[in-house]
C-alpha cells in the first residue's frame, strides 16, 4: 500500500453525531472520526442532537451542514482527502429536509471564500427538520391508512402500517399546519439524500431502501405511490424527486466547492441510504458466501432483527395479512432490487434481561451475569414451560405488557395448546432459577416466529451484535432456536478478534463506495466475522416442535 493508493469515505449522520470512516481497497480503516453535535455545536442548543418539545422532535439542518463540512476538513487535515476516490453514506431514517428553490440553486454555485452556513441560511423552507423520535402525527397516520383502505392496505403498499415517525405523516403535518411554509418547499429530501445532495451540489435521488421508511413508497412496484402522494398534494411525487435509486448507484460527483476547499478530486458520490440498511449491507459484505440468507440481530437496550427476504411478503399473492402478520417493517434491500429486508424491533431487550437477573423469584443473582448464565444454561424449558417479559409496552407483539409465565399441567380446564398439551398461568416457576432460561428462549423464539411471518425461506446464518452479543449462552440459544450458525462481528488486531463498537453504517457506506469502483475486490480489513455458535440439531428439533404452542401462548398473552 502506497501513499497514493485510492481511499474511500463512508459517513453516518445519526441522531447524536456524524461519523466518518476512510478505508483502503482492502477494507482496512485508515481514519475514523466523529463529530458529537451537542459538544461541537453548542450554539444550536440540542440535547443528544435534537430538540424535543412534547411529542415533537426536530434537529437543526444547518447543524448537519456544518458537521459535513467539518468532517471533510478532518479528512483533509489527516492528509487523506486527495486520495478519496468515492464517497457514500448513511443517515438516521425517517427524518426529512425541506429545500427552498433558492437552496436548490445555491448548492450548485457555492463560494469557497464564504462560510457554508452563511450561504445556505435561506436554503431551507424549514430550519428544524422532523426526525425519527417525533410522535406528534397520530391524526395524519389515521388519514394515511384511511386513504390506503386501512392499516393492512397501507402495509401492503409501503411495507409498514402507519407510524408517527415515518416521513409521510410528517409531510402531511407540515402542510396541515402552515400553508405558507409548505408553499416555499420546492424539494423534499430524506436525511440521507440531503447529505448526498449537499456533497454533490445537486439534488440527489432518494434510495429505495430509505424510501421504504416513509409510508409513501410502493415497495412491490419499486416507485413512489402516486395515489398516496396525490392524496397529500398533487405535486408531492415531483417534490420527492420522482425516480428513486439503489444504494450502490452513483448519484453525482463531489461538488467543486468541497473539491477545491479540501484538495479533493471530483470523485463519484454513491447514493446514501438509511443507517439500518447501510449496516445490514455492511454485514453482508463480510460474509464469504454472498448468497447466504443471514439475519443481523442487534442485542441492546432494545433488540432488532434485520432479516433477508427473497420475495415481498405482502405481494398480491403473498402471505396472510392478519394483524399480527403486518407488525414490523419491510424495506427494499439497499443494493439488490429483487430482495427485501424485514426489520423486527423489540423494546424489551437488555433492560428486561437485567430485570430478570436482578428481580426474579429464586434467582438471587446479585447483579451477576455469570450466575445468570449458569441458570440460563440449564435448559431447555420448552416445551414444558414458557415465559414472556414485557416490562414496557412492547412493539412486537404490539402493545403487549406484563410478565407472564406458563407451565404444562395435567389438570383439566386450563389453556389447551395446538399440541394438545394443557398449560396453566403461574406466578412463578415450580423450579428455581428458570426465568433466565425462559426470557432468552422467549426472545429468540419470538424472533423466529416473527421472521416466519415475513418469509417462508429459512435463514442460513445469524450475525449478533450489540452489548449482549458477547454472552455465550445467548449466542447458543439463538443458534439452537434458529437452527443456524451464529457469527459475532468484531475488530481484528494482532491478537485476534476482539469485541468493538463497530461503526457499521459508516463502514458499510465506505464499502459500497469501494465496490462501486472495484466490484470484485476482496475485503481483508479489521472488521471481521467469527463463528461463535453452532446449532445443536436435537435442541433445534425441540424448539421447532414447540413453536406452535409458543405462538398460541404469546397470542393468549395479548388477549
Amino acid at each position: 500500500m502506497t501513499s497514493s493508493d485510492p481511499l474511500f469515505l463512508g459517513l453516518d449522520l445519526s441522531t447524536q453525531q456524524l461519523k466518518g470512516i476512510v478505508i483502503d481497497v482492502s477494507g482496512r480503516t485508515l481514519l475514523e472520526t466523529n463529530i458529537v453535535f451537542d459538544a461541537q455545536f453548542p450554539e444550536y442548543r440540542t440535547t443528544n442532537g435534537r430538540h424535543i418539545n412534547g411529542s415533537t422532535a426536530t434537529a437543526p439542518v444547518l447543524m448537519w451542514v456544518e458537521a459535513i463540512d467539518l468532517v471533510l476538513s478532518r479528512v483533509h487535515s489527516a492528509g487523506l482527502a486527495h486520495r478519496i476516490q468515492a464517497i457514500s453514506g448513511a443517515a438516521q431514517q425517517h427524518g426529512s429536509v425541506y429545500w427552498s428553490q433558492q437552496g436548490i440553486e445555491t448548492i450548485g454555485k457555492l463560494d469557497t471564500r464564504r462560510q457554508l452556513r452563511e450561504q445556505l441560511a435561506s436554503a431551507f423552507a424549514i430550519l428544524d427538520s422532523p426526525v425519527w423520535e417525533d410522535s406528534s402525527t397520530t391524526e395524519q397516520c389515521q388519514r394515511l391508512e384511511a386513504w390506503a383502505g386501512g392499516s393492512a392496505g397501507l402495509a401492503r403498499i409501503s411495507g409498514s402500517v402507519a407510524f408517527e415517525r415515518f416521513t409521510g405523516a410528517q409531510i402531511m403535518k407540515i402542510k396541515d399546519q402552515s400553508l405558507g411554509i409548505w408553499n416555499r418547499v420546492a424539494r423534499i429530501s430524506l436525511v440521507s439524500s440531503f447529505a448526498a445532495s449537499l456533497l454533490s451540489g445537486a439534488m440527489a435521488p432518494i434510495d429505495a431502501s430509505d424510501a421504504s421508511g416513509t409510508n409513501l413508497y410502493d415497495i412491490e412496484a419499486g416507485q413512489w405511490s402516486k395515489p398516496l402522494c396525490d392524496a397529500i398534494d398533487p405535486d408531492l411525487f415531483g417534490m420527492l424527486g420522482g425516480e428513486v435509486t439503489m444504494a450502490d448507484q452513483i448519484v453525482g460527483t463531489l461538488s467543486p466547492y468541497f473539491a477545491t476547499k479540501y484538495g479533493m478530486t471530483l470523485c463519484p458520490v454513491v447514493s446514501f441510504t438509511g443507517d439500518n440498511p447501510s449496516a445490514y449491507a455492511g454485514f453482508e459484505s463480510m460474509l464469504k458466501d454472498a448468497d447466504q440468507l443471514a439475519s443481523v440481530i442487534s442485542l441492546g437496550t432494545s433488540d432488532t432483527m434485520l432479516s433477508p427476504l427473497v420475495r415481498y411478503p405482502y405481494a398480491s399473492v403473498g402471505l396472510a395479512m392478519d394483524a399480527e402478520h403486518i407488525d414490523g417493517h419491510v424495506l427494499q434491500h439497499p443494493t439488490v432490487p429483487s430482495r427485501f429486508i424485514a426489520m423486527l424491533c423489540y423494546k424489551n431487550g437488555s433492560l428486561a434481561r437485567e430485570w430478570v437477573r436482578d428481580n426474579c423469584p429464586g434467582t438471587n443473582l446479585s447483579d451477576s451475569w455469570a450466575e445468570f448464565n449458569q441458570a440460563a444454561a440449564n435448559g431447555p424449558l420448552a416445551p414444558t414451560a414458557y415465559g414472556f417479559y414485557y416490562l414496557s409496552k412492547e412493539i412486537l407483539p404490539k402493545n403487549a405488557i406484563g410478565v407472564h409465565r406458563f407451565e404444562k399441567t395435567t389438570s383439566s380446564g386450563d389453556i389447551v395448546c395446538p399440541s394438545g398439551a394443557s398449560f396453566k398461568r403461574i406466578q412463578s416457576f415450580s423450579a428455581t432459577c428458570c426465568d433466565p432460561r425462559a426470557i432468552l428462549e422467549s426472545q429468540a423464539m419470538s424472533m423466529r416466529l416473527d421472521h416466519s411471518r415475513k418469509s417462508t425461506k429459512p435463514l442460513t446464518a445469524a450475525i449478533v451484535t450489540g452489548g449482549a452479543s458477547a454472552n455465550p449462552v445467548i449466542r447458543q440459544i439463538v443458534a439452537d432456536v434458529l437452527g443456524v450458525p451464529v457469527f459475532a462481528a468484531g475488530l481484528r488486531d494482532s491478537k485476534g478478534l476482539k469485541a468493538g463498537n463497530l461503526a457499521m453504517p459508516a463502514y458499510g457506506a465506505a464499502v459500497r463506495a469501494l465496490r462501486r469502483l472495484e466490484p470484485s475486490r476482496v475485503l481483508d480489513g479489521e472488521y471481521v466475522l467469527e463463528q461463535v455458535g453452532w446449532p445443536d440439531g436435537n435442541m433445534h428439533g425441540v424448539y421447532s416442535d414447540a413453536m406452535a404452542d409458543f405462538e398460541f401462548l404469546r397470542k393468549h398473552v395479548m388477549q
